[in-house]
């Protein structure tokens, strides 16, 4: 074969190649992006679900106060933390979310 005609072919070749491989990279990181996306959407909405609840609470202790006297916030909590064995950490609340974001 003639050594233009084998240069042509790989040249072609390497800008075919060349395509698919800038084509698949595109492809990867924007997948990426879309999902960060996402996750980033759902971690917002949390945030705005604890701020929900945790209004949900406020009204509930408030309610409490004018009745009892007495929120129960810190009882009902340790009753919580006692029953899932878990703890609120705190770092999700708006005011800190905001802070860190």
């Amino acid at each position: 074969m003639d050594p233009q005609i084998v240069s042509s072919l790989v040249i072609g070749a390497s800008t075919i190649a060349a395509t698919i491989l800038g084509s698949i990279t595109a492809l990867i990181v924007g997948r990426k992006i879309t999902r960060r996306q996402r996750l980033q959407e759902d971690l917002n909405q949390a945030v705005r679900d604890i701020h929900f609840l945790m209004a949900v609470e406020e009204a509930h202790c408030e309610r409490n106060r004018s009745r009892e006297g007495e929120s129960f916030k810190l009882r009902t909590r340790a009753a919580v933390r006692e029953t899932l064995g878990g703890d609120f950490s705190g770092r999700f609340t708006p005011g800190n979310w905001k802070v860190n974001s």
